[in-house]
């Protein structure tokens, strides 16, 4: 069996998009650019699979295609991959797991089980077990999202149960409110902070992200942690208010994935295309007012809205 590592998978990961066509298509040709883009500015970690990469609208066998793809043009940068494999059914959960080691994924996350959900601790370490046996090789991160899954448990308790009965349980992914619960850890144990919100969780020690907003402005999320750290409370203060002002009205336009789509595609020109069905693809207006609103921020677009 392999080692498993954590040392390299941290600092500021990107959730990447799952690139599609204007019909909802897979558009896998274009993740040799967006790996390209990511490595130019410095990003050295990637969840495949995600919300942000919508992979529950996705079926088995095209999940396996995204990541196949992303893990084959990441390891040329050295890009740290993890997969996030949870989802419906539970079997294709555990093919999803066992394709994710075998294909040379450097990591696997997992949501809870997303129908007959979990309701107390001990019932979703039985799950993370599970899920953790199809790729004993693997570090183990648990995805934090009640607001989508339904599942709301008390997330120290879970750390605690799931290190002591897990060997690869290394850690999850939360929003910083439950994350900051975590600022003393385990070397080999890592909190990743889910939102664009860097300014506090640093202050509290908490230096690793997987937020969506890494994809359009990667430049902007490492200086705001670089400055964080440095002691510069005056420049990265003033850096959050305007990550939180450049976020706040793109997601004005529409629900979340949809509108940080088009965004990604304005700012840096990659085709990722509409969100897959059910969300629904935004509107031309909507998309020439995120344009307007990033113009207005002071940013050069890639691309026009048109």
């Amino acid at each position: 069996m392999a080692s498993i590592q954590m040392a390299d998978i941290k600092g500021v990961l990107a959730p990447v998009f799952t690139p599609v066509d204007d019909d909802g298509l897979l558009n896998t040709r274009v993740i040799p650019e967006y790996a390209r883009f990511l490595n130019k500015h410095g990003i050295k970690g990637i969840l495949v699979g995600g919300t942000t990469g919508e992979a529950v609208t996705l079926t088995l066998d095209e999940r396996k295609d995204v990541l196949q793809t992303w893990i084959k043009e990441a390891q040329q940068f050295n890009i740290k991959v993890i997969a996030q494999v949870g989802g419906v059914p539970f079997p294709e959960v555990l093919a999803m797991t066992m394709y994710a080691e075998m294909t040379g994924a450097n990591c696997i996350m997992t949501l809870p089980e997303l129908f007959f959900k979990p309701k107390t601790c001990e019932q979703l370490v039985s799950y993370l077990e599970l899920v953790a046996q199809a790729a004993p090789s693997l570090p183990l991160l648990y995805y934090h999202f009640p607001q989508m899954t339904g599942v709301d448990l008390n997330m120290k308790d879970l750390f605690d149960m799931a290190t002591s009965k897990i060997p690869n349980f290394k850690g999850i992914k939360a929003d910083f409110e439950v994350a900051k619960e975590f600022a003393n850890l385990a070397d080999d144990q890592r909190i990743f902070i889910a939102n664009h919100h860097l300014l506090l969780p640093t202050v509290y020690g908490l230096d690793s992200s997987i937020a969506t907003v890494t994809n359009i402005f990667p430049d902007v999320v490492q200086d705001l942690v670089k400055l964080m750290k440095a002691g510069d409370d005056l420049r990265s203060a003033a850096l959050q208010r305007k990550l939180d002002e450049l976020v706040s009205g793109i997601t004005a336009q529409g629900d979340f994935v949809p509108t940080m789509k088009a965004a990604m595609q304005l700012v840096t020109g990659i085709k990722v295309g509409p969100p897959r069905l059910p969300q629904i693809p935004l509107s031309d207006t909507s998309v020439a007012r995120i344009a307007d609103h990033l113009k207005n921020c002071g940013l050069s677009l890639a691309v026009s809205e048109e």
